[in-house]
């Protein structure tokens, strides 16, 4: 059995366990989980908040929403990711709040958590020098999460909301073609090109490109917007604003390193086109150093690509991300302060610095210096403007740097070297 042949076997057990999930019940009674939970509008208590309000790091709670009652219905929600229960809370203002009941392992808990505080104070640090307009278009959503207990937690969901994977898995599903169907070509075609082209790399963006133009159409994303769209001008707007938020989480995903940003991790507002970034973990090239070792710095799809068309990625984009990393980079040591107390607790919790840092603490120290620097100038690359005498001699845009790494980010020969789970051609 060869590599394509094995995989295609786990593929139909995935399809017949998928299949057996969505034969069970999607709505379930929340009394056979938790009678509690049921009764609890019946229980005297005080006024209990709805979770995850004091995020928002105000100075009172008096106008936060309480909890009226518990939507006695429990949700199981199939996802490419695995199955979650959604737990549904009344407040007292009307509103419905949903959340995902979710079991990770404790470390990857508190990492992401980590992370989404530090872009959540970062950004509410430099709040007060934002217009109206900046707080609305490059506002940053980033997932509500609260932890029950190390190994349990309750993330805000959107209903509505759906990821790239999940427009990819109906285009198949309305074609008859697995999900599988452009990594068993490329892995089957591999061998037949090496013989015939120079290199890998060569054969690697040939397969690329055939994938790109028989398999997987670069309008996927589009059509499925345009599907949903009211009238022409909420398909103008959403458009607008899902630039905008593409923007943004390139902004944060490259500023940390945070690689691996397969489809299903990126979460789209079906209402509104806001974008919710999960996931938002560093990567460690090696351990103890954040650093990307990925051909792209960041994703910037051709599907994304045709969604925001040629004139968003000339002048949306490249404004609004550097928008967003100017009020980090602003304000004289904001940056640094807030990196200095999240990068050590990053680095600590991995084994072979936390084994380092007790046999020499110094070392710990100098490692957290060098990963705050890259860190900086990763942000410095993406606000770096060229001097007005090079603009003039060279005819280049000033953002030169920035227009850099997006030329890296759409090139197809460095999509073509990403792996099958990052899914280059979506």
């Amino acid at each position: 059995m060869d590599l394509c042949e094995y995989v295609t076997k786990l593929y139909q057990w995935q399809q017949m366990l998928r299949q057996a999930i969505k034969q069970r019940p999607r709505k379930l009674m929340l009394s056979l989980f938790s009678p509690f939970l049921v009764e609890f509008e019946q229980q005297k208590f005080e006024d209990v908040e709805v979770p995850g309000q004091y995020l928002r790091l105000t100075d009172s709670s008096d106008d936060f929403v309480r909890i009226e009652r518990f939507i006695p219905e429990l949700r199981v929600v199939l996802r490419s990711n695995g199955v979650l229960r959604m737990l549904a809370i009344r407040g007292t203002d009307g509103s419905i709040v949903h959340f995902s009941v979710q079991h990770f392992t404790s470390r990857y808990n508190h990492q992401e958590e980590r992370w989404v505080q530090f872009f959540r104070n970062l950004d509410a640090a430099g709040e007060h020098d934002r217009n109206t307009w900046e707080q609305r278009r490059i506002a940053l959503h980033l997932p509500t999460i609260v932890s029950l207990a190390p190994h349990i937690r309750l993330v805000q969901e959107q209903p509505e909301s759906f990821s790239l994977q999940d427009v990819y898995d109906k285009a198949c599903l309305r074609n008859g073609t697995p999900e599988i169907a452009p990594a068993l070509y490329a892995v089957g075609k591999m061998n037949e090109l090496i013989s015939q082209l120079p290199s890998i790399d060569a054969a690697s963006e040939v397969l690329f490109e055939h994938i790109c133009q028989t398999m997987v159409p670069a309008s996927l994303l589009q059509d499925d917007v345009r599907m949903h769209a009211v009238s022409p001008m909420e398909y103008w707007l959403y458009r607008e604003n899902f630039t905008y938020q593409v923007s943004a989480s390139i902004a944060l995903t490259y500023m940390i390193a945070c690689t691996q940003r397969a489809p299903a991790k990126l979460s789209i507002s079906r209402a509104t086109g806001n974008i919710c970034l999960h996931d938002l973990v560093p990567t460690q090239a090696t351990p103890g150093l954040i650093h990307s070792k990925e051909a792209v710095p960041f994703r910037l799809t051709p599907n994304i690509q045709t969604f925001v068309t040629e004139l968003g990625l000339e002048g949306i984009v490249p404004f609004a991300i550097y928008k967003v990393i100017q009020r980090f980079t602003d304000v004289e040591h904001l940056l640094r302060d807030f990196l200095d107390l999240y990068v050590r607790d990053e680095l600590i919790h991995v084994p072979a610095v936390k084994s380092l840092a007790a046999a020499n603490p110094q070392a710990l120290a100098e490692m957290c210096e060098r990963n705050v620097k890259l860190i900086e100038a990763r942000a410095n690359q993406m606000v770096e403007t060229l001097p007005p005498k090079e603009v003039q001699d060279k005819e280049l845009s000033p953002m030169q740097p920035l227009f850099r790494l997006m030329t890296q980010a759409v090139a197809p020969s460095n999509l073509a070297k990403m792996d099958f789970i990052w899914a280059p051609w979506l």
